[in-house]
């Protein structure tokens, strides 16, 4: 399915208002109105509006320019909440769209380590199906906040470069994706890295220390750091490390708190994602794994933990002395390969012995009959030297 089939025709939606089966007369009446307004169905069907296929390609291109592989991004998470009727000329659309959402959805770059956040309109769900999705920015942020931050600088660059028409094209067109992606002005020492929060530097205000298990059997142990921005005091970010079963080193963690208070936290390298709930002082929720899809069930409760040790996971995350998840998958599936093949040696069926390996066991058995005829010959000559 490609991008311009997931919406529907023009000619499918005016057909579910001229036979909608809804026969009160409310909504008769509204969607008399609607009819009214045929060119207001027209944006949803990219044969017809341009700016759907348009505004596709040219997010593709700006990714391409902020340094993501298409090829290499999975699914994170999406925040969505519901499109009112805003247009007049839409009033009755309801009835053939009842709900129509609009918000961010977070992709990973596997092969660059980043996370994107590309903005999404007019997801529009009808007779059960979603149809829809009109994709209109993109931009480096693991956050809603970070992108909103990200999105005004962005928008202050261009103003500004509207205001400067004069300013050397060439360098503008040199300079123009590594602008909006760091959200600097070309001519000034506006840098948006000044005030990304996970660039700042930062002075850490509260450790947590966790233990719990996943699917009420792998134990786990997490680390969160709380950190402010010391020019204004405000609480800017969170990292921390995590492990799990038989994990001999801590992985890092890229840690978000959404608007709705959902912690997202994110391997570093990527390999799993948790999505918690903080209730009571305890973590709940779950954890995927974006390689092969597999996922647990996670509870996690505040613990004790000496300071010393605590000083150590500090000096993980300062350091980039931590690993990663995948070490622990690795060593357990060479593990398993040893003693698949250990197993298949011990227990290799008669029927599928090769010649060679019928000639070998004869040529053993016959070394085991001549050393046992040896043997007793020695003994019969001892005896009769006796």
């Amino acid at each position: 399915v490609n991008y311009y089939d997931l919406f529907l025709p023009f000619d499918t939606l005016w057909r579910m208002v001229l036979h909608n089966t809804n026969r009160s007369p409310e909504v008769a009446k509204e969607l008399d109105q609607l009819k009214e307004h045929p060119q207001s169905l027209i944006v949803f069907d990219p044969h017809y509006n341009g700016k759907i296929m348009g505004g596709f390609y040219k997010v593709l291109q700006k990714g391409e320019d902020s340094g993501i592989h298409w090829k290499s991004i999975v699914m994170q998470r999406y925040e969505l909440k519901k499109e009112d009727i805003t247009n007049k000329a839409l009033v009755g659309y309801e009835h053939i769209a009842p709900e129509r959402f609009k918000g961010y959805m977070f992709v990973r770059d596997l092969l660059g380590r980043l996370t994107f956040c590309i903005t999404i309109t007019e997801i529009q769900k009808i007779d059960g199906y979603f149809f829809g999705g009109q994709v209109t920015n993109i931009l480096e942020a693991s956050s809603v906040e970070q992108y909103i931050l990200k999105a005004k600088k962005e928008q202050d660059y261009f103003e500004w470069l509207a205001k400067h028409p004069d300013f050397d094209s060439l360098r503008t067109d040199s300079l123009r994706a590594d602008s909006i992606k760091r959200g600097l002005k070309p001519g000034s020492g506006n840098n948006m890295d000044d005030e990304d929060p996970s660039k700042v530097r930062k002075e850490v205000i509260d450790r947590k220390y966790y233990e719990g298990k996943f699917d009420d059997e792998i134990p786990v142990k997490l680390y969160v750091r709380y950190m402010k921005d010391p020019r204004n005091g405000k609480m800017v970010y969170y990292d921390g490390l995590y492990k799990f079963g038989d994990q001999k080193s801590y992985a890092k963690l890229t840690i978000t708190r959404t608007d709705d208070g959902k912690w997202i936290m994110e391997d570093d390298p990527p390999v799993g994602t948790l999505e918690l709930i903080l209730k009571d002082k305890i973590y709940t929720g779950s954890w995927a794994n974006a390689e092969n899809g597999t996922g647990y069930d996670v509870v996690l409760k505040p613990a004790d933990i000496q300071q010393s040790k605590l000083e150590q996971l500090d000096n993980i995350l300062e350091k980039g002395l931590s690993g990663s998840v995948n070490e622990a998958y690795t060593e357990k599936k060479e593990s398993e390969k040893d003693d698949d093949k250990k197993d298949a040696k011990d227990k290799k069926d008669p029927k599928d012995k090769t010649v060679a390996d019928i000639k070998q066991e004869i040529r053993e058995k016959k070394k085991e009959i001549r050393n046992k005829k040896r043997e007793e010959a020695e003994k019969a000559l001892e005896q009769q030297q006796k």
